[in-house]
């Protein structure tokens, strides 16, 4: 398998190693500010990223550039489908709002608990995978038989969570890894009734 390659944007030398910790299937880059995380995201383009939103904490970096917010910004403007994960202090939930307006996928608090972190950047890949699937089949990239195969499959995978769960939605969302907004679509996309 080729491994992932995240992003991980903070001054913590030692968060580095945690994140890799709890991800040993991925290919972890660093970059302790803004400056080089544009310049990370330039030379490996990451599909995932994970920014220390914490505003102090980058704006002191010596290899500063902005705060965690603009980073946000910057790196989305460079690659629109990164998906961000913004990690920010339990403490900061303004700091989180600010995040997630500003585009970021999903958000993780700080101090990092490895399991959460695990299961968003999971999500995360899960969610550039689709839509990079999505971008290929919209083009044309595939044949109409793997279009209709991708429905089937994706119908059976819901049919399937769904009678796991014994009709639970929120349980449902959950081990699909989509938010119950989404698992709505999808089931409506399906002609799937969930009463």
């Amino acid at each position: 398998m080729v491994p992932r390659t995240l992003l991980v944007v903070d001054d913590d030398p030692t968060l580095e190693g945690r994140v890799q910790d709890a991800l040993p299937v991925c290919r972890i880059v660093a970059a302790g500010g803004v400056a080089d995380a544009l310049e990370a995201v330039r030379a490996h383009r990451p599909p995932v990223v994970a920014l220390s939103v914490d505003l102090a904490q980058l704006a002191e970096s010596p290899n500063g550039g902005g705060d965690g917010l603009d980073a946000l910004s910057l790196i989305l403007g460079e690659a629109p489908s990164i998906k961000v994960i913004a990690l920010a202090p339990h403490d900061q939930r303004v700091l989180a709002v600010r995040a997630v307006a500003r585009g970021a996928h999903e958000v993780c608090g700080k101090p990092i608990d490895a399991q959460e972190l695990a299961g968003v950047v999971q999500r995360a890949f899960r969610r550039a995978d689709l839509e990079l699937e999505g971008r290929r089949l919209a083009i044309g990239d595939a044949p109409p038989t793997l279009r209709v195969l991708r429905d089937e499959t994706e119908r059976r995978a819901l049919l399937d969570t769904l009678a796991r769960s014994g009709g639970n939605l929120s349980a449902t969302a959950r081990l699909l890894g989509v938010s119950r907004p989404t698992l709505y679509s999808l089931l409506r996309q399906h002609g799937i009734r969930a009463d």
